[in-house]
């Protein structure tokens, strides 16, 4: 808690950005609360059949591949905040037709794909949306106190989402279709946040773009090759995490399914596990933003890695060890409960992997294009390998494939120790900045 508090060695812009960014995050965590048990209500108060599963959680990954068309967007779009805003009512407004639902919806296939519908546009302009959120806090926080700062903001959107996900779980365990009310709440808190955060400074210093958008297209993946032809670190990098994505999208599907199909837990028991997990990456998100800055994000890759396996090969243990224990409403796995602990250390260091990871690589004008690289791969790997998490679960059960998936993870390891080894310095894209 105490480096959670400790905004010592602030300049006034950085204590004006850190006063809208906080604001901002407290409202959004909100609305992301409303959205925590978006897979469930989808199995459970729907009734959606076990492979649309997989499809919901390939939506919020494949809109990743517009990365390199909304990255254009960014570059000619001289006032940045003007599109934020408009990206986020573009994509929240959806939200407010999930009124339509009722309980004699349920298990109807039109009423799937609506719901699927409605979550695509929440996730369309994600790749839009991210690098105009980091272009704006890169330029106001000094790279000694980034991580630092950054990781307590996320810290401030954890707690809300915490106790939002743990009342709507009891909400909706009392009225499935409670989601009809809340999704529209969620739309305009997150709206009211964006104006918020849109109140930090911020000076557009991106150069006038002059060539097609098709061109300029062509250029960025040019771009995109040269830099992992001169960064062999940050390559290496995106490799690695290539595995550790193959991994988590084969799994996390099939996630939602064995809690529902084998464990029969209800929405309290689930917002249970998740906000365990949440509250943790809470507590150890502060100390991981201070990790992050002074280390190679290559070793805190391996570390964030490492936790998930371990995740994976306590809840795999389930297979063994089945009991559990009853409170109140709340069905309590032990294996399940001490395997969340390992995933909420892992959300504290994926969040600040995931979000900022690529930018130790690059200068702060460098940004956006590191990161469009980084969200497209995303968009890449999550083409086919939910469906595939789903297809494995249908043909060789839970367990094996929960197993299929710590290999892999073991691999993701493997690629970031065998970079450090041979490119020990993760600056070296300063050879690269030089190739013009």
């Amino acid at each position: 808690m105490a480096l959670f508090l400790d905004f010592s060695g602030l300049t006034l812009k950085e204590k004006v950005t850190l006063k809208y960014h906080i604001i901002s995050a407290l409202l959004e965590g909100l609305a992301v609360g409303f959205l925590g048990l978006n897979e469930f209500i989808f199995l459970k108060s729907l009734d959606a059949p076990s492979y649309l599963i997989g499809v919901l959680f390939q939506i919020s990954i494949i809109v990743m591949l517009f990365s390199i068309i909304f990255t254009q967007f960014v570059k000619r779009y001289k006032n940045k905040k003007k599109l934020f805003i408009a990206s986020v009512w573009f994509t929240r407004i959806p939200l407010l037709f999930a009124v339509f639902f009722t309980p004699e919806t349920k298990g109807g296939v039109f009423f799937h794909y609506f719901f699927l519908g409605i979550y695509f546009a929440y996730c369309i302009a994600t790749p839009l949306i991210m690098p105009v959120l980091s272009m704006i806090i890169k330029q106001n926080y000094r790279s000694v106190n980034f991580g630092r700062l950054y990781s307590n903001v996320a810290v401030t959107t954890k707690i809300t989402a915490l106790f939002t996900i743990f009342i709507f779980g009891m909400i909706l365990d009392r009225y499935n279709f409670a989601f009809r009310y809340f999704y529209p709440l969620s739309a305009v808190l997150s709206i009211i946040s964006a104006y918020v955060f849109v109140k930090i400074p911020y000076k557009d210093r991106s150069a006038h773009q002059k060539t097609s958008v098709y061109k300029s297209m062509m250029n960025s993946y040019h771009e995109m090759a040269g830099i992992f032809k001169k960064n062999k670190p940050y390559r290496d990098f995106e490799w690695g995490f290539m595995a550790y994505g193959l991994a988590f999208m084969i799994f996390t599907p099939v996630l939602t399914i064995y809690f529902e199909k084998e464990l029969h837990l209800n929405y309290s028991s689930i917002s249970l596990y998740k906000n365990q997990a949440t509250f943790l990456s809470m507590v150890f998100l502060p100390y991981m933003g201070r990790y992050i800055s002074k280390n190679d994000p290559r070793k805190f890759g391996m570390l964030t890695f490492s936790w998930l396996l371990l995740f994976l090969a306590v809840l795999t243990s389930t297979y063994f060890f089945r009991s559990y224990f009853e409170l109140w409403s709340l069905k309590i796995y032990y294996t399940v409960l001490i395997s969340h602990c390992f995933l909420g250390v892992f959300f504290a260091s994926m969040q600040l992997l995931w979000d900022i990871g690529s930018t130790y690589f690059c200068k702060s004008d460098e940004v956006g294009v590191y990161q469009s690289i980084h969200i497209t791969l995303t968009g890449i790997r999550g083409i086919f390998f939910p469906l595939i998490g789903v297809a494995i679960y249908a043909y060789i059960g839970f367990y094996t494939t929960f197993l299929i998936a710590a290999a892999i993870m073991m691999l993701a390891i493997y690629i970031m120790y065998h970079s450090m080894k041979r490119y020990p310095d993760h600056n070296s894209s300063e050879k690269f900045r030089e190739v013009k």
